[in-house]
């Protein structure tokens, strides 16, 4: 049977991000099907260091085409939406804390008694969006973005900074659902005025998050997502 919509396929880091963001994404991708892939953990700093990172992009778009017997045509976009935790900082303000037992990220540091563990990470994760940056689409037909949240959903969406418990961190997303699902244009004049999205483009907005400690900061950079996507579906 011929499919009679287009697939948006969405890939996040947690199941929270998709209960936050599921309807705002149905909305403004109408009449498109919405599929979140959750990759349950960050797959930019769990990927081998030689290799490229659109090898495990391209695994996870795979396994939604099999899931849902999806050919390339079928889906319209991936968007891949990822955290910065702070990725992009100096080594130097990644502070020893022996007392440190959970990552504590602050506005200008992350204090942590893993500080070597920490760089690599970061220094990892900054090669691989790096690489991922230039990559227009998937299998050089579907189109592909990633965009982030600084520095992470809940510190970027809803400017909380603490740690979380998963169950808060449902409910604080199933609230964000309920005021924003109904209403993409809403959703965005909320990022646009509340969450600091930073940078004049979509390009811009990726060297920004890189300068000093931005990446530790509230920004995102979500509301270019609909400003380059609009034209696949308005024609913008």
């Amino acid at each position: 049977m011929q499919k009679s919509k287009k697939f948006v396929l969405i890939i996040c880091e947690g199941p929270t991000d998709e209960n936050a963001l599921y309807r705002i994404m149905k909305g403004f991708f109408s009449p498109c099907e919405i599929r979140f892939h959750i990759s349950h953990g960050d797959p930019l700093t769990s990927f081998p260091d030689d290799k490229n990172p659109m090898i495990r992009i391209r695994a996870m778009v795979n396994q939604e085409k099999k899931k849902y017997a999806l050919k390339d045509k079928d889906i319209l976009a991936v968007i891949q939406i990822t955290d910065t935790d702070g990725a992009y900082i100096p080594d130097s303000a990644v502070i020893d804390d022996p007392e440190a037992d959970k990552i504590i990220y602050g506005n200008n540091e992350i204090r942590t008694k893993f500080t070597n563990s920490i760089i690599t990470r970061n220094r990892k994760k900054r090669t691989n969006v790096d690489k991922l940056l230039p990559q227009y689409g998937i299998n050089n037909e579907i189109p592909y973005r990633i965009y982030f949240v600084s520095r992470n959903l809940e510190h970027a969406l809803y400017g909380r900074d603490e740690y979380l418990t998963d169950n808060k961190k449902s409910y604080l997303a199933d609230d964000f659902s309920d005021r924003f699902g109904k209403n993409w244009r809403l959703f965005l004049s909320y990022v646009e005025k509340e969450c600091d999205p930073i940078g004049k483009d979509y390009r811009d907005s990726w060297k920004k998050i890189r300068e000093g400690t931005a990446s530790l900061e509230r920004h995102t950079n979500l509301n270019f997502l609909f400003e380059e996507f609009s034209y696949l579906l308005y024609g913008d």
